[in-house]
């Protein structure tokens, strides 16, 4: 492991192994493949040195912040992102126990994990675009798009479950879950004229 000095680095370095954990994790459940579960151990080893490490430098700066009682609660923010980590490396060790003990991989498993027509996508609404002051239901996005809209985001305002008299407007996003073949269907409604 190289050697990260910051709290900076070591957030960033955590961030990107955690992610890679999690990919090779399924990667090794999908494909039944031992070596990608021993890489996924790998990356686990290297986290589990930077939890220590991130908590070491917490905890200096703890005992040189000038203001510790008021700087407390980001320390402590910065070890339950530790702790956090951590339980998702616990998890992943769960989910490629399946390859390790060679117990082979159920075939629904695969179907289910290897399915990418699917997929969970982010549009913003144009101003002017076909959905621009529009209710769902007006369009129906579901049937000529093959996407449903599963959110709605208005400025910091979530509206979840919309339903078909929501009305869309300008500058929204969309939390969609469709067909990937459908993309440029719906982007074709989002554009801004």
């Amino acid at each position: 492991m190289a050697r990260v000095r910051s709290l900076k680095e070591i957030l960033i370095r955590l961030k990107g192994l955690s992610q890679l954990m999690v990919d090779l994790g399924y990667a090794a459940l999908i494909e039944d493949n031992f070596d990608l579960a021993q890489e996924a151990i790998r990356v686990k080893g290297e986290i589990r040195e930077l939890s220590y490490e991130l908590r070491k430098e917490a905890l200096l700066v703890a005992r040189y912040s000038r203001n510790t009682r008021e700087d407390i609660p980001q320390i402590a923010s910065l070890l339950q992102i530790g702790v956090a980590v951590k339980e998702m490396s616990d998890g992943i060790d769960d989910l490629i126990e399946v390859v390790i003990r060679n117990v082979g991989v159920h075939p629904v498993v695969r179907l289910a994990y290897t399915r990418k027509e699917v997929r969970t996508m982010r549009f913003e609404v144009g101003a002017g675009s076909k959905l621009d002051g529009k209710r769902l239901e007006e369009v129906e996005i579901d049937i000529k798009t093959g996407f449903r809209v599963i959110a709605i985001r208005r400025g910091e305002e979530w509206i979840l479950v919309p339903h078909g008299k929501t009305k869309v407007i300008g500058g929204d996003v969309l939390i969609v879950e469709g067909r990937d073949i459908s993309i440029r269907k719906m982007q074709e409604y989002v554009k801004a004229k």
